[in-house]
Order: C-alpha cells, then sequence, then structure tokens
C-alpha cells in the first residue's frame, strides 16, 4: 500500500462504511461481488480517485441491496432475460432512493459511478447509429430516465433526454406514452415485490401495443388485397359493390405518421377525407390514382408489420440482447484493475457471531472474576499514584509548603505548593485471543490445561479489570473463525462483559491468519473515540503468514496504534517490539503492572 499509514487505508474506510450502512464487509483479492448477506471488495492500491469512487458507490448499492431487497422475489423474478432486467432496473432505483433517506450522502456517491462509466464508456451507451437491439433501447431508457427523475442524478439529464428520443425513433407513440404512464409510479414502490409487479405491467403493456400493431398490419393487409383483387380481372369493377369503393377511399388518404396508424388500430372502421384524394388524381390517367393508393396502403401495412416486429423482438430478447447491468459493469471494472493496483497483503475479514454456550462463557467468567479484581487493584493503584505530577513550588497559589518557608529569608518567594492533575486514562485496548488449532496444545504434559484457556482466562480476566477503570475500552475478538479467515467478535468495543459472558470459549481450529485479526482490530480501534489505540495479541507466536503479519505490524505502528505481544508460554519478540510471556493467569498481572503504565496512560 502506497500509504503505509492506516488513516485513508482502503480497508479501514472500507469497514467504516460498512458499520455506517450495517453490512458486513471484506476485502481482499481483485474481485467485488456480494452474497446477500455481505459485500466483498478487492484489496485496492490505486492512486486513482476515480477507481475508488467506483468503489464507495458499488459498497452503497449492495450495501443497499442487502439492507432492502427480498432476494427470494428477486430471484423468483428472473423467469427470462427482460423480465429480470427491468426488475432490477427498478429495484435499483428503489432501493437506492430508500437508502438516501438515511443516508443523504449515497445520492452522490452512486451518481458519481454512472457518471464515471457512461464517460468513459465502461457501461456502453447505445445510440441510433450502433443499430441497438430494442430491448436495448428500452432498457437504456428506463435505467437513466429513472436515475434522473427519481433519483435525483442530475448529471445524467443529457443521457436520459438522448435515451427518451431513440425511445421514441424505435418504439409506437402509443407504447411511449403508456410507458410514462406506467413510470410515474416508481417512486411510490415499497418491496421488490412491488418492482416485478410493475415489471410484469410493463411487459403486459408492450404484449398489448405489439397485438394492437399486428391487427393493424393484418387489417392493412386485407385492405391492399381488396384493392388489388379488381385490376387482377382486367381493371373491371362492380360500380354497385359500394364495399370495394368504400375501402379503396379509406386507404387513398392514409396518414403517414405512426400517429394516424395508431388511431387507425384503435377505430377498425375509421373515417377519412377522400375530398383531397379526388383532387390529386384529377389529371391522372385511368388506374394512376388506384396505383398510388395501393402503394401507400402497402407502406402502411409494412409500418405496422415493422412495429410488431419490434414490439416481439423486445420480448423475446435474449441476455445477449441486453446491456449489462449497471453495477454489473462497476464490478467488472473493479476486478479489471493493472495488477499493481491491488494489495496482496491486505485481507479485512467479516466479522461472524460466535456460538454462544452460557454454562462454558460462565465458567471461563468465574475463573477469570478472582483474579481481574486484583489486576484491578493493582492497575488502579498505578493509575492512582500516577494521576499527579510532583509538587512545584510557585511564588503565588493557595497552599504553603512549610518546608520551603526558609526561602524567604534568602529572598526566594517560591514557597508555595501546585500539584498538576495528570490525563486520566483514555485509551481503547482490543484484545485478539489466537485459537487456532496448534493453542490446543497442553501447557505440559502434566497439566490437562490448553494454552487456548489460558489465553481466554486472561483475556476475560484483563477486561473485566479494564472495564472497571474510567476512561479504558476493551474488546476481545478471537480468531479465526473454523477453518476461515474470518474472526468471532466476543467482546464488541463499548459493550461490557457479563452480558457477553456466553460467547467465551476456548474452542480450537483452523490456522493462524494473525494478518487478517490484525486488519480487523486495526478498523475497530480506528473506529473508537479514544486517544490511545492498543492492540494486545494473545497467542503462540507463530502465524500462517510471517511477512504478511509484519506488513500490518508496520502499519499499525506508522499510524500510531500501539501493539503488545503476549506470548502464552512462548515468547513473541520476533514480532511484536513490545511483548511479554506468561505460563498461566495469575503471570498475567506482573506482567502486565510492568507495561501498563505506557499502555493506559497518556503521554
Amino acid at each position: 500500500m502506497k500509504n503505509q499509514t492506516l488513516n485513508n487505508a482502503f480497508p479501514i474506510v472500507a469497514a467504516a462504511l460498512g458499520n455506517k450502512f450495517g453490512v458486513k464487509v471484506s476485502v481482499g483479492g481483485d474481485d467485488a461481488y456480494t452474497t446477500g448477506d455481505r459485500i466483498h471488495l478487492p484489496a485496492l492500491d490505486s492512486e486513482d480517485s476515480n477507481i475508488k469512487d467506483v468503489a464507495w458507490g458499488y459498497l452503497v448499492h449492495e450495501a443497499a441491496h442487502v439492507r432492502f431487497t427480498d432476494f427470494g422475489e428477486f430471484r423468483n423474478a428472473a423467469t427470462n432475460p427482460l423480465r429480470k432486467h427491468i426488475v432490477n432496473i427498478l429495484e435499483d432505483v428503489r432501493i437506492e432512493k430508500s437508502m438516501q433517506e438515511p443516508y443523504p450522502g449515497t445520492k452522490r456517491t452512486t451518481e458519481k459511478v454512472t457518471e464515471y462509466l457512461v464517460q468513459t464508456d465502461a457501461y456502453g451507451f447505445v445510440t441510433k447509429d450502433d443499430e441497438p437491439h430494442p430491448a436495448s433501447v428500452l432498457s437504456q431508457f428506463l435505467l437513466f430516465r429513472l436515475r434522473h427523475d427519481v433519483l435525483g442524478q442530475k448529471a445524467l439529464s443529457s443521457y436520459a433526454d438522448t435515451a427518451e428520443a431513440l425511445l421514441e425513433d424505435v418504439f409506437p407513440v402509443g407504447a411511449v406514452t403508456r410507458l410514462f404512464g406506467l413510470m410515474s409510479d416508481v417512486p411510490h414502490l415499497s418491496h421488490t415485490r412491488d418492482c416485478v409487479r410493475l415489471a410484469d405491467q410493463i411487459l403486459r403493456m408492450i404484449q398489448e401495443e405489439k397485438e394492437k400493431a399486428e391487427e393493424q398490419a393484418r387489417q392493412q393487409s386485407q385492405q391492399q388485397q381488396s384493392q388489388q383483387s379488381p385490376s387482377n380481372s382486367g381493371g373491371q369493377s362492380d360500380p354497385s359493390d359500394d364495399s370495394t369503393d368504400d375501402q379503396s377511399d379509406d386507404s387513398s388518404d392514409t396518414g403517414d405518421s405512426q400517429q394516424d396508424q395508431q388511431s387507425q388500430a384503435d377505430n377498425a372502421n375509421g373515417q377519412s377525407d377522400t375530398s383531397d384524394a379526388g383532387d390529386d388524381n384529377t389529371d391522372q390517367q385511368p388506374g394512376q390514382g388506384a396505383t398510388s393508393s395501393h402503394s401507400d396502403a402497402n407502406d402502411q401495412s409494412q409500418d405496422a408489420d415493422q412495429l410488431a416486429q419490434i414490439l416481439s423482438s423486445v420480448l423475446s430478447a435474449g441476455q445477449d440482447d441486453l446491456p449489462d447491468d449497471l453495477f454489473e459493469a462497476a464490478q467488472e471494472l473493479l476486478g479489471n484493475q493493472p495488477r499493481n493496483s491491488y494489495d496482496s497483503e491486505t485481507h479485512l475479514p467479516l466479522a461472524l457471531d460466535p456460538n454462544r454456550n452460557p454454562p462454558t462463557g460462565n465458567a471461563i467468567l468465574n475463573r477469570a472474576l478472582s483474579e481481574s479484581g486484583k489486576i484491578r487493584a493493582s492497575l488502579q493503584g498505578l493509575i492512582q499514584s500516577s494521576r499527579y505530577e510532583r509538587p512545584v513550588n510557585k511564588r503565588s497559589g493557595n497552599r504553603i509548603d512549610g518546608r520551603k518557608l526558609v526561602r524567604l529569608s534568602q529572598g526566594d518567594s517560591r514557597v508555595f505548593e501546585r500539584r498538576t492533575h495528570k490525563q486520566a486514562p483514555n485509551t481503547a485496548l482490543h484484545l485478539l485471543v489466537d485459537a487456532s488449532g496448534s493453542m490446543n496444545n497442553r501447557i505440559s504434559s502434566n497439566l490437562s490445561i490448553t494454552l487456548a484457556r489460558i489465553a481466554m482466562d486472561s483475556a476475560v480476566a484483563l477486561a473485566l479489570a479494564l472495564e472497571g477503570i474510567s476512561g479504558v475500552n476493551p474488546a476481545i475478538t478471537r480468531f479465526p473463525h473454523g477453518d476461515t479467515d474470518n474472526v468471532n467478535p466476543l467482546l464488541k468495543h463499548g459493550q461490557k462483559v457479563r452480558p457477553n459472558a456466553s460467547a467465551f470459549s476456548a474452542i480450537t481450529n483452523g490456522g493462524t491468519p494473525l494478518h487478517t485479526a490484525l486488519w480487523y482490530a486495526a478498523a475497530s480501534v480506528m473506529a473508537t473515540r479514544e486517544d490511545r489505540k492498543v492492540i494486545m495479541i494473545l497467542t503462540d507466536g507463530e502465524p500462517d503468514d510471517y511477512d504478511a503479519a509484519k506488513s500490518v505490524i508496520r502499519r499499525c505502528e506508522a499510524t500510531g496504534i500501539e501493539l503488545v505481544g503476549v506470548g502464552i508460554c512462548i515468547d513473541t519478540s520476533h514480532l511484536f517490539d513490545n511483548s511479554i510471556c506468561i505460563n498461566n493467569v495469575s503471570d498475567l498481572r506482573s506482567e502486565l503492572f510492568r507495561i501498563s503504565k505506557d499502555l493506559l496512560l497518556a503521554a
């Protein structure tokens, strides 16, 4: 990572945003994806602010899905590509609108994504010159018009207007008018199911417009055939056949516009003014007027048939006929950065709720209670004795130091005693407890006590002691979660130990992904208000990836986070400059007393 501190590190900001939005976020590798209950971002290490804007917009958008989308309804709606696509556009707008209400700043965050994708052609805006599939025209129009009108993304104004003009060029006037009417319901959609219903209404409208165009084409074809029938018998017709004359008159003045075609479809027996047609044919030779009428009717039949085919192609559109989802394009962009744009050592894990076992947790709590009282007494005494500096004699004050009165005879008036009150502790302390498989080893062949039990008992005893000291904010996290890189927060900053006792256990499993656990602990302490940030790691001292662990340690130190290694029956000085070693819980009190002044008291 080019910025070796953690203050603005990508994973730290991602974790902070995830906490703000109430969603689980992990960071690592070069992929962006969402599983339905969590969001994964690549470990971006890019100086390109636009790419980071895309990442934050992707996070906001997917967080909105996690919070507001009914994924069961969403999956059930994917009965065909077009239905799924329209539901997705409507749902995207709905959830982002829902997200804007509690978090107004997300409006601009997501707007930046759409701006960047369109301006860089990463989304693929289509124009008339591209000869786009009609379903793509419909999709593009819905996307930009709704994002502009409903979400207030004003930067998309010109794209929305262009997409609307293209829609009007391709689709029948009646379909466009009815589509606008249906779109007026979008601001009032409350649930995923509402989006599915509206998508079905749009599809039903297109089907109805297709059938209307097909009927219009059929009627015009019949008119054309009836007009051509006399010419096939030598141009003779029965003057008494009024129906033939009426059909000829009707077809002679058919309008050229799509709007006139629509009117004819709605009024199968509609009348037209034939007087103009008579005037136009005054100077023509016999048979020429009929030929012109036949040609116009043929053109109209072709237009209606073409509109029917356009609408039919929309309804039968396949996945390849539809554009990428906007945030699928963002996802692809985030995963296609140059290799040096990713930080391979960064992996922010998920924080997963631990399994709770009240009897086991209470047993650990009861063992810790006796030791916690002794630890608290020692630390309280240390803090109290250090809260006052050594007295200083001044020339004025309210309290005279009798031992210094002799100075008056020497002309020295500094006989007033003044003590300066030192700042109380203001420390967030995060305890990382190694629960890897190696921690299941016993401390000796003669005892059944495991390293994991000592580590957990010590962490709980220390947290109990510290929560009773004003100005200290402890937390406990166990790692890993099973055979993964994830972690289990047992006690979060600001919580009390006793109500969370059921989460404590000395179970062991998996490896020792220390670097991922340190990323999580760093993100946690960075989010606290305390000035001092301390991470204490209780471990057997053998991480899975030594270089990655040291890299995160250096970043923590560069940020001002203090690290303490607590080796359980092992020396951890090869990892941590500040380290202690304990063989049992009682060792913790004496060892902590030795280092606590630097950890708990402000410099």
